[in-house]
């Protein structure tokens, strides 16, 4: 908890509320310093699982031998069962507080073909139970969510200060849980840019829907590799800026 002054009316008054966490998390692997990423100190165990998974460090709960994270430390300690080449070509993300992505290239996925459909009034229904389920959104109102669904229910739900660092942790609560990510819908509260966007379809993701809207190149983006990408999901209305799974009446939304 922290107090501040909140001016309303021309009256001041201090108040005690809940303020975004963020702190650095470095990862080492197999004793290498690999990365620092900012990021909030919970399910830091699924940030990092999910983060090494998108970069193709590792394919697999199976490559994993050891994970040690402190938060008081601000370390993660990742041991693989066998010895990795980890990436050195970083891309500075649009994402919140500059993140860092090595490896994740449209040219390295194949266009996605799903038979996901969806509804309009399911997206927004998910949509509205994502953010009831944000307990941290509520508190402190300045932190992202995501979630993974089949479009009937939420499977994973995560939530950090960064809405990348927010999907990574939704890919590690699936790992950990087993619950396949291909042929799901991805929601979030943020903005989808190119690499959200890429992110979703090394997942297998064919649709990404979101409270806000997408870039220019996430749309390019979604074009290029069969995605869906809807913008601005609210109950009574949705954008479809990309694809055709999202089912209106008899047809379908073709973006």
């Amino acid at each position: 908890m922290r107090s501040y002054l909140r001016v309303r009316g021309g009256e001041v008054e201090e108040v005690h509320g809940e303020v975004v966490r963020e702190q650095p998390l470095t990862i080492s692997v197999n004793g290498e310093r690999f990365l620092t990423l900012l990021c909030s100190p919970m399910k830091l165990d699924a940030l990092v699982l999910g983060y090494l998974w998108m970069e193709k460090v590792i394919a697999s709960l199976d490559d994993v031998a050891r994970l040690d994270v402190s938060v008081v430390d601000g370390r993660a300690d990742v041991t693989l069962r066998a010895p990795v080449t980890l990436p050195t070509e970083r891309i500075l993300t649009s994402g919140c507080g500059g993140g860092i992505t090595f490896r994740i290239d449209h040219r390295l996925f194949p266009r996605l073909s799903s038979p996901l459909r969806v509804r309009p009034d399911a997206l927004s229904a998910r949509m509205k139970d994502l953010f009831a389920a944000a307990v941290h959104y509520r508190t402190s109102r300045g932190i992202h969510g995501a979630a993974l669904t089949d479009g009937e229910r939420l499977l994973v739900v995560a939530e950090d200060v960064g809405r990348h660092n927010a999907v990574d942790k939704v890919k590690g609560e699936a790992l950990l849980a087993g619950i396949a990510t291909e042929h799901r819908i991805l929601l979030s509260t943020g903005r989808i840019s190119s690499e959200m966007l890429l992110k979703a379809v090394r997942m297998g993701v064919p649709v990404v829907a979101s409270r806000t809207s997408p870039t220019e190149m996430a749309i390019a983006l979604a074009e290029q590799l069969g995605i869906t990408v809807c913008g601005y999901v609210r109950p009574e209305s949705v954008n479809v800026y990309a694809g055709d799974a999202v089912a209106v009446g008899s047809g379908v939304v073709a973006g």
